[in-house]
């Protein structure tokens, strides 16, 4: 089995100090420090791709050597208030037809779409079953075309402080197998995982069939390392389930976000130097 596969997230959008993402800057800033730092990819978080550049993308994943794994679309959401589960029929349809826009630029970089956000918040919990059906349908339109395309589609379940519904790796598990979609997968959050699932080397485990990306974040939304999560067993994890993804950072900047990613970088790269030791490669337990 090859090394995990590296990623740190990226932006080039205006966002608060609370956000997590380290690197911030045009995207040629933001490239030039992923590489510097040494990981494989970046992760887009943005919002409207349409006006994005997609051969300046492709010109600087070729001068960098940095593949773009996923494309995130959170901003969507909390810059531009567009949910799948908005009452507005209409709005729902602008949140389709966004995320359409995603999933052709992913195409064009080969990479996934990620969706967690634009699922919305529930502001009636007594209508947990209709809105749960709504977002079930919205999402079978969006992975049509996800399909039409041959680009998969990520789902991230998101702690209840964020988002209010689907918040643990067992419940985010049940609705991919509802939405059943030969592009549809789960995706794994360290960050939420601390506050919803437990064991986390079980859960992993336990879902290791659906799983398609990853995100570190410690439990205080630092690098890995940088608080109390368990990393060694989430790396263990991954090794011991063959995982072939992508493992990609997404850690508040602090004062150095340079900084803070490559230590995220080392630290993981330690972990999973010091469990293949053990292991001998990580194959099976």
């Amino acid at each position: 089995m090859e090394r995990l596969k590296y990623a740190v997230s990226i932006t080039d959008e205006a966002v608060g100090v609370n956000t997590p993402i380290m690197l911030h800057g045009s995207f040629d800033e933001c490239f030039r420090a992923a590489a510097e730092c040494g990981y494989d990819g970046v992760e887009l978080q943005i919002k409207d791709p349409a006006t994005r550049s997609i051969s300046q993308l492709k010109h600087l994943m070729r001068d960098y050597h940095l593949a773009v794994p996923v494309i995130t679309t959170g901003a969507e959401y909390f810059g531009n208030g567009l949910s799948l589960i908005d009452e507005d029929p209409a709005g729902q349809q602008r949140a389709i037809d966004r995320l359409g826009q995603h999933i052709d630029l992913a195409a064009e970089l080969g990479s996934m779409v990620l969706l967690g956000s634009m699922r919305g918040v529930i502001t009636d919990l007594a209508r947990y079953g209709e809105i749960l059906e709504r977002l079930l349908r919205n999402v079978k339109k969006v992975q049509e075309k996800a399909e039409a395309s041959g680009v998969d589609v990520v789902f991230e379940p998101i702690n209840l402080y964020v988002i209010n519904y689907i918040n643990s790796m067992d419940e985010g598990a049940d609705f991919v197998k509802k939405v059943a979609s030969p592009n549809f997968w789960l995706m794994a959050d360290t960050h939420h995982m601390r506050i919803h699932d437990g064991d986390m080397y079980e859960s992993l485990m336990r879902h290791k069939n659906l799983i398609r990306y990853v995100h570190y974040s410690d439990g205080n939304r630092y690098y890995p390392g940088g608080g109390n999560i368990d990393f060694l067993a989430c790396t263990k994890a991954l090794l011991d389930m063959d995982y072939n993804g992508w493992v990609t950072m997404e850690c508040l900047a602090l004062a150095d976000g340079k900084l803070c990613a490559k230590r995220a970088l080392d630290y993981s790269c330690h972990l999973e130097k010091a469990c293949r030791a053990v292991t001998g490669g990580g194959a099976g337990t």
